[in-house]
């Protein structure tokens, strides 16, 4: 009788763990968003990963973008199957040197759950056909690499001026690689400008501009340096220079977070009293469109060994690197 009564309780147990478990709510899938990659002028590379399905089958699942932060299905969005798991995204029809938010979604029968919203913005070209990276930083949205083109952007063509000499004694535009080894520096760090090169305001693509003194202060608040300190001169700020220093490329121990985007690399200057490179692999120099007097025009350094942001100015014969930050 005894065992007939343990057995009976067993069954019944056995029973309301069953009924309750057919009865457990559903609820909506969890999922993360992808990092986007693969970013060219109009398309990217997302997707996403559906960790549970809440209890009921992945109708649909996908990314959706917009350029306004917090996308939804009402948005543009892409249909990538079904099912939990890892996907793949390709998404399309972007405009080039904008800034996008893209999410994972994934959708059940209870409705659609997204992932955290990522961040990125697609690539411009110049006149010559050279393509380059962009990062958005708060509104503005900047060059993540260093110009490259030789010609303005009406197509006339920019003087490449190679002897040391003639570069010292220039005040008209023109352009040289580091070392005059296009080959080898022009993929990595671009073209070195004079400033008044920078001067005739055609250096950038169209609806882009080299940035003045005022746009980098603000993109040096925006990543947390104050107001005080950005209008100061020399080595300002905390971890500024680090947040915008490329996370290879320096030297051992001297490369950035990056948690910028903005890559900055060391590709040195060209002297504005002889004429020679210098700084290559240590220092990366980048002409401001402010001047402050006839002869002399403001620019931002970045070192290995420093992890702020010097501002300074110099002579506007000098030759430095150039980023282009959207009108």
């Amino acid at each position: 009788m005894k065992n007939n009564l343990s057995l009976l309780v067993i069954v019944c147990m056995v029973s309301v763990m069953v009924m309750f478990q057919g009865c457990k709510k559903a609820t909506l899938p969890v999922l993360a968003a992808t990092e986007v990659s693969a970013v060219t002028l109009n398309s990217a590379t997302s997707g996403g990963d559906i960790t549970s399905d809440g209890g009921e089958d992945i109708i649909a699942r996908g990314v959706c973008w917009n350029t306004t932060g917090d996308p939804t299905i009402t948005d543009s969005k892409t249909t990538d199957g079904k099912g939990s798991g890892a996907f793949t995204s390709s998404i399309s029809g972007l405009q080039k040197g904008s800034a996008y938010y893209v999410s994972a979604y994934a959708t059940n029968s209870v409705g659609t759950a997204y992932g955290e919203p990522v961040m990125f913005s697609t690539q411009i070209d110049d006149v010559e056909g050279n393509n380059y990276n962009t990062t958005p930083i708060a509104t503005q949205i900047w060059m993540a690499e260093n110009l490259k083109t030789t010609l303005y952007n009406d197509n006339a063509q920019i003087p490449n001026v190679t002897l040391n000499s003639a570069w010292a004694a220039l005040t008209t535009p023109a352009y040289s690689w580091a070392q005059n080894n296009e080959a080898t520096y022009k993929p990595l760090y671009g073209a070195i400008y004079n400033w008044y090169a920078v001067a005739t305001g055609k250096l950038c693509p169209a609806g882009w501009h080299v940035p003045s003194d005022a746009d980098f202060s603000a993109m040096e608040i925006n990543l947390g340096m104050t107001v005080a300190q950005a209008g100061a001169l020399e080595w300002r700020g905390t971890d500024q220079g680090k947040q915008l220093k490329s996370t290879i490329g320096w030297s051992a121990g001297q490369n950035g977070t990056n948690t910028s985007g903005f890559a900055a690399l060391p590709s040195g200057y060209r002297a504005h009293t002889t004429g020679i490179f210098e700084g290559l692999g240590l220092i990366n120099y980048s002409w401001s469109a402010t001047e402050q007097d006839a002869a002399v025009a403001l620019y931002r350094r970045f070192d290995g060994n420093n992890d702020a942001v010097f501002r300074g100015a110099t002579f506007k014969r000098a030759g430095k690197s150039v980023r282009c930050v959207k009108d």
